[in-house]
This record gives C-alpha cells, sequence and structure tokens, in this order.
C-alpha cells in the first residue's frame, strides 16, 4: 500500500475536482457520476500492484500467467460493472453517465501519468544481455 500512496492520493483528488465540477453542472447526478467512476478506476488500476507485486516476489515465472488471467478477469468484472451501473431503470437512473466517464477519463490518465512517473523515479536496474547465444 506504501507504493500506491503517491498515486492514489493525487488520484482521489483529481476525482474530487472532477465531482465539484460535475456538482456545478449537473448536480447531485454528476456529484455520484463522477464518484463512482473515479472509484470503480482506483478499484480496478489500484488491485493490479496490489494482487500482482507479492505474487512476482515470490515466482517471477508464475507472474505473466497470472497477470494474463488476473486482467481477463478485470475485464470481465468491468463489463458487469459497466452493466450494473447502467441498467436502464436502475442506478443508471441516479447516475450521470457523461460525468462518469469524465472522471473516469481523467483518473485513469493521472494514474497511467503518476505510475510512469513513480516508476522513473524509482530507478530499477534493467540490464543489457547483449545477443549472446
Amino acid at each position: 500500500m506504501k507504493a500506491l500512496r503517491p498515486v492514489l492520493l493525487p488520484v482521489l483528488a483529481v476525482t474530487a475536482v472532477v465531482a465539484i465540477a460535475a456538482g456545478i453542472f449537473a448536480g447531485w447526478e454528476g456529484v455520484l457520476g463522477a464518484v463512482v467512476g473515479g472509484l470503480v478506476v482506483i478499484l480496478f488500476l489500484g488491485s493490479t500492484p496490489v494482487v500482482l507485486s507479492p505474487l512476482v516476489k515470490a515466482s517471477a515465472t508464475l507472474s505473466l500467467p497470472v497477470a494474463l488471467g488476473f486482467f481477463t478477469t478485470k475485464a470481465v468484472a468491468m463489463l458487469i460493472v459497466l452493466l450494473l451501473l447502467f441498467d436502464v431503470g436502475g442506478v443508471a437512473t441516479h447516475i450521470d453517465s457523461r460525468w462518469f466517464g469524465i472522471a473516469a477519463i481523467a483518473a485513469s490518465l493521472a494514474w497511467t501519468l503518476l505510475q510512469i512517473r513513480a516508476f522513473k523515479r524509482e530507478r530499477v536496474p534493467t540490464y543489457d544481455l547483449g545477443n549472446n547465444e
């Protein structure tokens, strides 16, 4: 969780800013849509390092198959979440889908850029093994 802090707090701030803008322009449904959009992104993007980091440390051999399986699971879960959130006559009547999308895009971009910045600052050594066969 310590590694997520430099990314998580700014993404929560981005979500809050979008929620405030949504409240000004779209009212309560906009705020709810923006908050749900930001939280869905945090949940889905934040789960990857939480689940995969311990696994990579334990077994590098299993990291790729488990990462692909986890990605597939998250894709299916995202489809289910979107179907539940935008079911006509259900929750969709209380959530503004436009602000959900705006918050999801803003949070995703912020998360990705902050992860890139954190990775660059981490200075993970890489090795060039050459072209020896």
